[in-house]
């Protein structure tokens, strides 16, 4: 934990030299992990504070989905772009209130991942770690903070 925390304060301080967007790298642990689903709360050099997944790869919401009652309105072309977070064995956070974090069913009978309410997506246009390529699009699409909300620009 206090690697995370170094490197968050390093990429926020501009003292680090990933590319911009990056975040600070997920956690890595000695023993295998189990089996399962990872989010992690990082700061990043552009948006303030975003949840990435095991990978290091950032998760986004649609404001076209529902968090109360949790809903995904992705369905069919849109989940070329949008990829569902499944939802599956243990659900390890870092860094995010465990609280916020659930599974729910979509339509399509695969169990989701969300955050706060929020059905959780990587994007396919994410090439690397950290890359924040669908932030802002269809202006509706966002990266997600660790309480939820749209993840807003640094200034």
């Amino acid at each position: 934990m206090r690697r995370i925390l170094l490197a968050a304060v390093l990429v926020v301080a501009g003292c680090s030299n990933p590319p911009a967007g990056a975040p600070a790298d997920p956690p890595t642990t000695t023993s295998a992990a189990p089996a399962g689903t990872a989010l992690y709360a990082v700061a990043s050099r552009t948006l303030e504070n975003i949840v990435i997944d095991t990978q290091g790869f950032v998760l986004y919401r649609s404001d076209r989905d529902s968090a109360s009652p949790t809903r995904s309105a992705c369905a069919g072309s849109c989940l070329q772009s949008w990829l569902p977070v499944p939802c599956q064995g243990e659900i390890r956070v870092e860094g995010i209130d465990r609280q916020l974090v659930a599974c729910f069913d979509r339509p399509d009978g695969r169990r989701q991942l969300s955050l706060a309410g929020w059905p959780l997506y990587g994007y396919s246009g994410d090439r690397m770690p950290g890359d924040t390529n669908g932030h802002g699009q269809s202006d509706g699409w966002f990266a997600i903070s660790p309480n939820g909300e749209r993840a807003i620009y640094v200034s």
